[in-house]
């Protein structure tokens, strides 16, 4: 089997909907944290149940913002690729089961260029979870820019 290339970036494709809607309960988790916060201390009778209610109600809040921050940043990566990039069909060459507790795999695909460069895409959406179980010939959809050396295996509409 072929090298795998380190030096190819790989992005996660998002359409404008999809990163809309990360956004939209990224703001409601958080607006839950602060006012589970907020209300925590006004109605808990014991400094241990604020201390608890305040922990919880952080980890929430810090959810709501990873998930901002990584819609943002998804949305960014995509619409630098779009004007660049081509959709492409990458072959399945192997799928390594890295399953720990949902089903994932680790894909091994070939890029459509000469050489035949080698990229690992590790994965739990269905069609890369039903690509790995249909080998061999098994191919995912995905965008490849050549020139800036980035790739993205597309698991959902990314157009607006």
């Amino acid at each position: 089997m072929q090298d795998v290339h380190p030096e190819w970036t790989q992005v996660d494709p998002i359409g404008h909907r999809a990163a809309l809607g990360m956004r939209v309960a990224a703001v409601v988790l958080t607006l839950i944290a602060v006012g589970g916060g907020v209300l925590s201390l006004r109605l808990a009778p014991e400094w241990w149940a604020v201390a608890a209610t305040l922990l919880v109600c952080a980890f929430v809040a810090l959810v709501g913002v990873s998930l901002w921050v990584n819609a943002v940043a998804r949305e960014k990566a995509t619409v630098a690729l779009r004007p660049t990039g081509r959709r492409v069909s990458l072959p399945v060459v192997l799928a390594e089961d890295i399953t720990d507790e949902m089903e994932t795999f680790r894909l091994h695909l070939k890029l459509p260029i000469e050489g035949g460069a080698m990229v690992q895409h590790a994965c739990s959406d269905n069609r890369c979870v039903e690509a790995a179980h249909a080998l061999p010939g098994s191919e995912v959809p995905a965008m490849i820019d050549e020139a800036r050396r980035i790739w993205g295996v597309i698991h959902g509409p990314i157009d607006r």
